[in-house]
């Protein structure tokens, strides 16, 4: 029976996320608010452990892209390109903090829909539309169910952008219908196009991302945001990443593949600590979460384009 359990874990390892999850339920219904030195560790361990690394194969990703289509791949020119895309959003971040926050919930929501509606076909309006949406809707609930918590991170983030600002007030005043409205508009459009294109989605994954994000809405940010980023949508990205490879290594095994985003998951976390040292030194009022957040935009751009391109290509 143990055993059977721990090869249930590893074929699909979001059972653990829920279980992980109930677990931090449990503790805090029964022993109070989770420690915040702990909500910052659990957020911090899932992020390395899964969330950066499924952003650290993209080359892996890239190099099969260009092998599928006849094109020389060069690690070289794929390194200046993806750190290339990184600086020009850091310095849109540095010029237009609103424009740029406005960007990341855009692309994350595109990346959410993406990743999570797998089997949805490509260059479908409908079912862009729907990835879209689906995208929104997840960000929305994890963020406006903790919308005391996001408000600060929020306001250092856009600083005195008045237009956003009033933007952001709007939806701190209509929480309830605006996530009633994404869930409509979701169910509602996802009906439409599974009328003009079917597709077969597994009930019992559904299932576990419902009970993931029920169980989010009653945790605080930090352990929330990272059971489903961390716990949900790295592990998919993973398993969609896993299935891509293997078309051309068939005998490729995930933990193999897990050990290739190492190199670049130790890069990337030496350049987090690097920019947290820089704005530690030379800012005032530092706050590490918004730093985070705009680290974890900067990762996600670049992984964007190459998850879509493998997504692309899949189709």
């Amino acid at each position: 029976m143990k055993l059977y359990f721990i090869n249930s874990l590893l074929k699909v390892p979001t059972w653990l996320t829920v279980f992980i999850g109930l677990i931090l339920l449990y503790w805090q219904y029964f022993q109070g608010n989770l420690p915040q030195s702990f909500q910052i560790v659990f957020f911090v361990s899932l992020i390395l452990l899964t969330g950066i690394p499924h952003g650290a194969l993209d080359h892996l990703i890239q190099e099969a892209t260009d092998k599928k289509f006849n094109r020389v791949y060069s690690a070289k020119i794929f390194l200046i390109k993806y750190l290339t895309i990184m600086a020009l959003y850091a310095l849109a971040w540095y010029l237009f903090s609103g424009l740029s926050l406005l960007v990341f919930l855009l692309i994350s929501a595109w990346h959410f829909g993406e990743t999570d509606l797998e089997k949805a076909p490509q260059n479908v309006l409908i079912w862009s539309c729907t990835r879209l949406i689906y995208g929104f809707y997840i960000l929305a609930f994890i963020l406006l169910t903790h919308l005391n918590e996001v408000q600060p991170i929020v306001n250092k983030m856009i600083g005195n952008q008045q237009s956003i600002m009033t933007f952001w007030n709007f939806i701190t005043l209509n929480v309830k219908q605006i996530l009633y409205l994404l869930g409509l508009s979701f169910t509602t459009i996802f009906i439409v196009a599974q009328s003009e294109f079917l597709i077969h989605f597994n009930k019992i994954r559904i299932f576990r991302l419902g009970i993931i994000l029920i169980i989010s809405s009653y945790l605080p940010l930090l352990p929330a945001f990272a059971l489903y980023f961390g716990g949900w949508h790295a592990l998919c990205a993973f398993d969609n990443i896993h299935d891509y490879l293997r078309k051309d290594h068939p005998s490729l095994s995930f933990k193999i593949v897990y050990l290739k985003t190492l190199p670049f998951t130790v890069l990337a976390i030496l350049f987090l600590c690097a920019f947290l040292w820089y704005c530690r030194t030379y800012t005032q009022n530092f706050d590490p979460f918004p730093i985070l957040f705009i680290f974890i935009s900067l990762i996600t751009l670049p992984h964007l384009i190459i998850a879509h391109q493998m997504n692309h290509d899949t189709k």
